[in-house]
């Protein structure tokens, strides 16, 4: 009787580890992208929504200056939020005002200039 060493056990155990922690490697990989594409993706429906909030509350202002040249409230109430205006005059008839919104661990805010005669905006932008 002979005795004979084969190593294509150790060999394929090698194989199979290597391809194993591989494959592990890549699934934890994809699993953390998807996490982060989902907290991402919330982030972004939480921004839209403040966005919305937001621009209720800038419409709002709009309309009490069409109402009342003279209309400087500290906050205004909507009811989806609680917003904080801050108007300036610029001369003439020309204001500028600057409606903020924090919520949801999101700020935003919107700034426009425009004529209190006749509610011409003459320029908004979001800083």
């Amino acid at each position: 009787m002979t005795n004979q060493d084969t190593q294509r056990g150790a060999v394929l155990l090698f194989t199979v580890l290597i391809v194993g922690l591989a494959a592990v490697a890549i699934m934890s990989v994809l699993a953390t992208a998807g996490l982060n594409s989902k907290v991402d993706s919330n982030q972004e429906v939480s921004a839209a929504l403040v966005k919305a909030h937001l621009d209720g509350c800038f419409r709002e202002v709009l309309v009490q200056f069409n109402q009342d040249v003279l209309y400087n409230p500290g906050t205004i109430n909507t009811l989806d939020a609680i917003c904080t205006v801050m108007v300036t005059d610029l001369g003439a008839d020309m204001r500028e005002v600057t409606v903020s919104l924090t919520e949801l661990d999101i700020t935003r805010a919107i700034s426009a200039q425009f004529s209190v005669n006749g509610m011409i905006v003459t320029s908004t932008n979001e800083p």
